[in-house]
């Protein structure tokens, strides 16, 4: 890529998979998709050089930054909601991620869907039920509630037939995630328990 350029921003990646924007940089850049070994390789590449990137997040005023939304979640857990991550990025990133900043404890292993589970959003959804099931059975929709940011997060849960949440933001507006489908919207994360509690 030429300097100054942006490739991952040219390509909207909010809401996508890892391996969504990845075939979209490559596809605008007149590149082949990679191959299941090329696609494995550079899986194993991404989350070795992310954990180089990133490596703040050990001391006390990283987590602070992120205090309400540890007490946001500690909040729904307590009152009996099963969180789980659902994110296009490949797990071992989103891992690292949450654990830099104090939130690992919420979303335990084995649970969510992530961006190395598929290549699009709306297939996590049915993997993250599926996970969070019992007896063979995946949880079932009507308890599901998908907590997002972007219209492709609220895209992903009507797929499954599951309701959306949205969370607004800088990006997307409250209007943008209704369009989208959301059941609702908050502006900030300590909304959500009273929400939860209405639906």
């Amino acid at each position: 890529m030429p300097p100054g350029s942006s490739p991952v921003s040219d390509v909207e990646p909010w809401g996508k998979t890892d391996r969504q924007i990845l075939r979209d940089v490559l596809s605008r850049a007149g590149l082949p998709a990679p191959d299941d070994a090329g696609l494995a390789r550079w899986e194993r590449e991404a989350c070795a050089a992310y954990e180089r990137i990133e490596t703040q997040g050990d001391g006390a005023e990283f987590e602070a930054e992120h205090s309400a939304t540890a007490a946001a979640l500690t909040r729904l857990r307590d009152r009996g909601h099963l969180l789980a991550l659902l994110t296009g990025n490949l797990e071992p990133i989103a891992r690292r991620k949450l654990a830099l900043r104090g939130l690992g404890d919420f979303c335990p292993r084995g649970q969510g869907g992530f961006g190395s589970d598929a290549e699009l959003r709306p297939e996590l959804v049915p993997i993250a039920r599926a996970r969070a099931g019992r007896d063979g059975a995946p949880f079932a929709r009507g308890e599901t509630v998908l907590i997002g940011d972007t219209p492709l997060d609220v895209k992903a849960a009507a797929a499954d037939g599951v309701r959306a949440v949205g969370i607004t933001g800088h990006r997307f507006s409250a209007e943008a995630l209704r369009e989208a489908g959301a059941v609702a919207t908050v502006d900030e994360l300590s909304e959500l328990e009273a929400v939860l509690g209405a639906l």
